[in-house]
C-alpha cells in the first residue's frame, strides 16, 4: 500500500513538474499594424506558454504574457509619435484600436502556446 501511495505521489510530482518546467514551442507573429498616419510598424510578438516579448527596431520588450501593455504603450509612441509632430484627439482612436490590435495578436500567441504546451 505504501508504495502504491509512494508512486502515485511521485507520478503526480513529475507530471506537474514536466508541465510546468516544460519548454514550450514559441509562436512569433508579426501583425502588419500601421500607425494612424498609414506609417507601418515593424514589430513582431512572440510568446511561449508564460512569457511574451516583443521585438521592435532591434530592441527586445519583454512582458509576463499577461499584461504587455507598457511595452505595446512604447512602441507605439516610438512608432507613431515622434517630437516633431503631435497626435491630434482625433487620431487617439486609431491609436486605441491599434493597441487593441496589437494586443489581439499577444492574446492569440498565448492561446497557441499554451495550449501546444498542455499546460494552462
Amino acid at each position: 500500500m505504501k508504495t502504491k501511495l509512494f508512486a502515485i505521489a511521485l507520478l503526480g510530482t513529475l507530471a506537474f513538474t514536466a508541465c510546468s518546467t516544460s519548454d514550450s514551442n514559441e509562436y512569433c507573429s508579426n501583425p502588419g499594424a500601421t500607425c494612424p498616419d498609414d506609417t507601418a510598424i515593424d514589430a513582431s510578438a512572440c510568446c511561449t506558454d508564460q512569457s511574451c516579448y516583443w521585438t521592435y527596431d532591434n530592441t527586445k520588450y519583454q512582458c509576463n504574457g499577461t499584461d504587455c501593455g507598457d511595452v505595446l504603450d512604447q512602441i507605439i509612441t516610438s512608432a507613431c509619435v515622434s517630437s516633431t509632430k503631435s497626435v491630434s484627439i482625433q487620431n487617439d482612436a486609431d491609436l486605441a484600436k491599434l493597441k487593441a490590435q496589437l494586443t489581439a495578436v499577444t492574446d492569440k500567441l498565448l492561446v497557441e502556446a499554451r495550449g501546444a504546451s498542455g499546460c494552462e
